[in-house]
C-alpha cells in the first residue's frame, strides 16, 4: 500500500502528538516544549502553516488560503487564515500597527479610544467602520455586524469576552505589547504573520529600531535626569519597572523614580514624588482635570518645591506615549528632547 505525500505528513505529525502524550512522565518540560517546537516546525514545512501560542495561551494555526488541514491537527485550536480580508481590532495599539503595515482598507472594526491615523479617524466619522465602546466585555451584535476574518484583542478583555467571541465562530488571537521594546517588536512581528504581512511587519520594526538607536546615540553620555510619570492622581500612581513607560523613560536618557518597584502602576504618596525631587514631571496630555503645573500644584501644593516644577520641566505629553506600538519611536524621541533639552 503507498501512502501520499499527505498522508506521510499526517503521520508524522501523528507521531510527534502522541509521543509527546504517551512519553509525558518521561519527559522534562523542557523536553515537551522541544516536542511543541518539532511539530510546528513539522507543520510549517509540510503545510506552510505556523503554530504558537496567543497572549491568553490559546494555540493558534497561521494557514494560508487555500491549504487544507486534516481535522485532527485543527481541533481544538483557532486557525487563522492569511491573508485577512476583515480585522476587527479591540485596540489602540493593534489599530496603529495594522494601519501602519499597510493593512487599513483590511480593517473593519476598531474602538472609540482609536485615534490615529488621521485616514482612519475620517472612516469613523463617515461611519464607514464600526465602532465598539467597550473592549472589556465585547458588544457581540457589532461583531456579528462587522463580519471579520479575524478579531485582534488586548490581553484586557476578560477570557469570558474572548469566549464569547470565539463560540460565535470567529478566530480571535490575544496580542500582548508586553512591558518592553522587545515586546513592542514581538507583537507588531506576529501581527504580520497574523494577516500575511510579515514583510511590512518587520521593515516597520526595523525602522523603529534605527530611529530608537539613534535617539540612545544622542543622549548615551549626557546627564540622566530623575523623571516621576504620573499615571493617576487619585489615588496617586506611577509607572513601575515592570511597565512599558519604565522602558521608555529609560531609552530616553531619564531615570524613572519608581523604576526599582516591582509593580507596573504602583500607588505611591505625594510625600514620596517630594523625597525623590525628581528633575522631570510627565502625565499624558488626556489626564482629566490636570493639563499644566498649575493644576498640579491645587492638588499637590507641596510640589512647588521640587525641581521639575521650579526648572518648568513639567510636561503634559501627547496621548500617543501610553500606547505601545509603531509610535513609540517617535515617543522615545520626543520624550528625550523634552527631558534633556534637546534636539535630536
Amino acid at each position: 500500500m503507498q501512502i501520499g505525500k499527505t498522508g506521510v505528513a499526517v503521520l508524522v505529525v501523528l507521531i510527534l502528538i502522541t509521543g509527546s502524550v504517551s512519553a509525558y512522565n518521561f519527559y522534562t518540560i523542557s523536553q515537551l516544549n522541544q516536542r511543541v517546537d518539532e511539530l510546528s516546525a513539522s507543520l510549517n514545512v509540510i503545510f506552510g502553516v505556523e503554530v504558537f501560542k496567543d497572549a491568553y495561551g490559546n494555540t493558534i494555526l497561521i494557514v494560508p488560503q487555500g491549504v487544507e488541514v486534516p481535522e485532527i491537527l485543527s481541533f481544538d485550536r483557532i486557525v487563522v487564515r492569511v491573508p485577512s480580508q476583515r480585522i476587527a481590532s479591540f485596540a489602540p495599539s493593534i489599530t496603529e500597527t495594522l494601519f501602519a503595515i499597510g493593512l487599513g482598507n483590511q480593517v473593519v472594526a476598531v474602538t472609540k479610544w482609536c485615534e490615529w491615523p488621521p485616514e482612519m479617524v475620517d472612516r469613523k466619522k463617515s461611519g464607514n467602520l464600526t465602532v465598539f465602546n467597550n473592549i472589556v466585555d465585547p458588544e457581540v451584535e457589532k461583531v456579528v455586524a462587522a463580519n471579520p476574518d479575524l478579531i485582534l484583542v488586548p490581553t484586557f478583555m476578560r477570557p469570558e469576552g474572548v469566549k464569547k467571541l470565539k463560540d460565535l465562530g470567529y478566530p480571535v488571537v490575544g496580542i500582548d505589547y508586553g512591558n518592553s521594546l522587545d515586546s513592542i517588536y514581538n507583537a507588531i512581528t506576529l501581527i504580520g504573520k497574523l494577516t500575511g504581512t510579515k514583510d511590512n511587519a518587520e521593515n516597520l520594526v526595523s525602522r523603529m529600531q534605527q530611529n530608537i538607536t539613534r535617539v540612545s546615540n544622542a543622549v548615551a553620555n549626557l546627564p540622566k535626569p530623575k523623571v516621576f510619570w504620573m499615571s493617576w492622581h487619585d489615588p496617586l500612581m506611577s509607572a513601575g519597572g515592570p511597565s512599558f513607560i519604565n522602558s521608555l523613560i529609560e531609552t530616553a536618557g531619564g531615570v524613572n523614580i519608581f523604576g526599582s518597584v516591582n509593580i507596573a502602576w504602583p500607588t505611591v504618596s505625594p510625600e514620596e514624588v517630594l523625597s525623590q525631587n525628581p528633575d522631570v514631571i510627565a502625565f499624558s496630555e488626556g489626564h482629566p482635570g490636570i493639563s499644566n503645573v498649575d493644576d498640579l500644584l491645587n492638588l499637590f501644593p507641596s510640589w512647588s518645591e521640587i525641581k521639575a516644577v521650579k526648572d518648568n520641566k513639567v510636561f503634559a505629553v501627547p496621548t500617543f506615549f501610553i500606547n505601545p506600538g509603531p509610535r513609540t519611536a517617535e515617543a522615545i524621541e520626543i520624550f528625550a528632547e523634552l527631558i534633556h533639552g534637546i534636539e535630536i
